[in-house]
């Protein structure tokens, strides 16, 4: 019945046990990842916005006037005018007007809005890649972080071993303490050695609760236990932090060109139709007329210096990012240079590490037992134990490092962080 109990605890550990691929995909879920996919969003509607600028637009239009002399309601012709004189009719004036009617406008050439539409294209495009890029970044960092816990789990594991050895060093160092067989000094400098552990130990932990706190703000998960995961190699490609840049520099073209379309001219379509109530003045009969008109109006700035400034402005902004893409280039090649390198001698480091360890280990089985034969004094002994703790230690932060460069190198050629750990 133990043994079934046992293992139905393991099942439901193991179960529960967060994953790396978990964690990462628990990145897409945070408001800091939704706050991207709104900017997404956000800049969609923009580009719309400047599309919609070339429908028409249809208004309805209402009023009540009220004038000090009876006005027309609308213009009246000379011989229009003499006729109803003539015949005693109804004149179209009043001193209150109602009218209701609609105005219609269409742009018939706006040559600033096509080439702002297209601007505003790549920078929908450039937007998407700052998205995609926030998201390596967190994902990158996340791989970091967790890289840091592991290596403070083992640290602490290296730490509480060390402290093991010594506590069972220290209780058959008491025993030859009462029997007047070894020097209490001995026992002293053991007893100074485990609280300098454990005070080690305790330093660990609060670095563990803060790693533990970065995590949670990037995954909102708490992890209480290493995650084991490992890395595939990151293949060569292309820097994803020049996409937005190249979208923002085809943005800057034409940007240049709409603030010259400032210089053509402008023609519109527009019409416009009232029906207008009143009582006329001179019978004080109610009269409805109609009025309406339809033409084609041009705007042109012939001259406007602000229009200069604004090219001037718009070239600078250009000249601006051609100048980011070259500086990230070389920033980027320095970057990956140095990664590559350090991945190479990581990876002799760590084959020497785990040479290291198991080497240590062995003068440490020495190093206890010449201890307890007297041959060796209180501090060497100590200084074994110390050794093999740093050595475990080492591989550990070694192993830290690697990931920590691997998930630099996948965010700089824009990997799928999700393939790239396992």
């Amino acid at each position: 019945m133990k043994k079934i109990s046992l293992m139905t605890i393991g099942a439901v550990v193991f179960l529960n046990a967060t994953t790396i691929s978990q964690l990462l995909k628990k990145i897409d879920e945070i408001p800091d990842t939704k706050l991207d996919n709104v900017a997404i969003k956000e800049m969609k509607i923009n580009k719309k916005s400047v599309t919609y600028s070339l429908y028409p637009k249809l208004t309805l239009t209402g009023s009540a006037e009220h004038f000090n002399i009876p006005t027309s309601i609308r213009p009246l012709p000379p011989t229009e005018s003499t006729k109803i004189i003539m015949t005693h009719g109804s004149l179209p004036f009043s001193k209150n007007i109602y009218r209701i009617g609609f105005n219609f406008n269409m742009p018939l050439f706006i040559k600033e809005v096509y080439d702002n539409k297209k601007r505003m294209q790549f920078l929908l495009n450039a937007t998407k890649y700052k998205s995609q890029i926030n998201l390596l970044k967190r994902e990158s960092t996340l791989i970091i972080y967790v890289s840091n816990l592991n290596y403070l789990y083992a640290l602490k594991k290296a730490l509480k071993t060390q402290y093991d050895s010594i506590s069972t060093v220290y209780k058959a160092t008491k025993t030859g303490v009462k029997v007047g067989r070894i020097p209490e000094f001995k026992l002293l400098r053991l007893k100074d050695s485990l609280i300098s552990i454990k005070n080690r130990i305790s330093q660990v932990e609060t670095k563990i609760a803060d790693m533990q706190s970065k995590i949670y703000t990037l995954t909102e998960t708490k992890i209480n236990q290493p995650i084991k995961f490992y890395a595939n190699n990151v293949s060569k490609g292309e820097f994803i932090s020049l996409k937005p840049l190249k979208e923002q520099l085809k943005a800057s073209k034409y940007e240049i060109a709409s603030k010259k379309d400032a210089y053509l001219p402008k023609v519109f379509l527009k019409m416009q139709g009232n029906r207008a109530f009143a009582k006329a003045y001179n019978t004080n009969e109610n009269i409805a007329l109609n009025y309406a008109s339809a033409g084609i109006y041009i705007t042109w700035d012939v001259f406007n210096k602000k229009n200069g400034a604004d090219i001037q402005k718009a070239k600078i902004a250009r000249n601006k990012t051609s100048l980011e893409i070259a500086k990230t280039i070389k920033d980027l090649k320095a970057q990956i240079a140095y990664i590559n390198k350090s991945l190479k001698e990581i990876e002799k480091q760590l084959v020497l590490a785990k040479q290291s360890v198991d080497l240590k280990k062995e003068l440490l089985k020495s190093a206890k037992t010449a201890f307890e034969l007297n041959t060796m004094t209180v501090d060497e002994y100590l200084g074994y134990e110390n050794d093999l703790a740093k050595a475990k230690a080492d591989l550990a932060n070694l192993i830290a490092l690697k990931n920590s460069l691997i998930a630099q190198k996948a965010l700089i050629y824009g990997k799928n962080l999700k393939k790239v750990f396992k």
